[in-house]
């Protein structure tokens, strides 16, 4: 199967939605992009059908996933033909990067990206179901031990969401300033890996068919030639 032209249907977490627009100018028109609801992440099964539906429509089209491992059958990076995803566990560790990331869950973090914390209200008592502030400052405490905002610099930082947040959850939360650094490297880790299932397609189309009819009639005449001999 062919692999389309560029430029690469992109399906990204919406969570990334204003840092795509902090890629540099070469990425951005690399892609085609389609931003998904971030909610998405508390309903992976939803998630894995809008996928499913959306590589199936897209099927022989480059097809670039700007997702975590966020349902069941998200794909690992290269794992299909002309289908990529950035690397990472989730959408913070493809923001902060492994090592950060890696330190900050040590610490028991609970994560906000900028486009949750807008919607923490939301995501807390809606989504978690932590209606009740009590029973929310008791989860939250007894599972977390912080919270960090990160900060990507696509918004200026919501003081007052984050001390509503904080209030309600008891987490205090630090910010964490960061650009866009990790997510570029991620961006073109992903083009490369499509790159190479490309190129790899063409190579296996350009090779020639054997000609089984040909080889057949060699092996007879060969076999006809050695009985002669005997």
């Amino acid at each position: 199967m062919s692999c389309g032209d560029r430029p690469v249907r992109m399906l990204s977490c919406g969570i990334f939605r204003d840092e795509y627009k902090l890629l540099p100018e070469d990425l951005r028109q690399a892609v085609d992009p389609l931003f998904l609801d971030s909610m998405l992440h508390i309903d992976p099964g939803k998630l894995d059908g809008i996928l499913d539906g959306f590589l199936h429509e897209h099927g022989g089209n480059q097809v670039l996933l700007s997702f975590g491992d966020c349902c069941p059958h998200m794909l690992e990076p290269g794992a299909a033909t002309c289908v990529a995803r950035t690397e990472g566990v989730n959408c913070c560790e493809i923001y902060l990067g492994r090592e950060r990331y890696d330190q900050l869950r040590k610490e028991r973090a609970f994560f906000l990206m900028p486009e949750w914390a807008k919607r923490w209200e939301h995501v807390v008592r809606d989504e978690l179901g932590l209606m009740d502030k009590q029973l929310a400052r008791d989860f939250m405490t007894q599972s977390m031990r912080t919270a960090v905002y990160i900060d990507t610099g696509v918004l200026p930082v919501p003081e007052g969401e984050l001390a509503a947040f904080s209030d309600y959850t008891g987490l205090q939360v630090s910010v964490e300033t960061v650009g866009p650094e990790h997510f570029i490297v991620a961006m073109r880790a992903a083009l490369q890996q499509l790159e190479y299932q490309v190129s790899s397609t063409q190579i296996r189309e350009a090779k020639p068919e054997p000609d089984t009819e040909a080889e057949a009639e060699a092996s007879t005449d060969a076999d006809a030639g050695g009985s002669a001999r005997g």
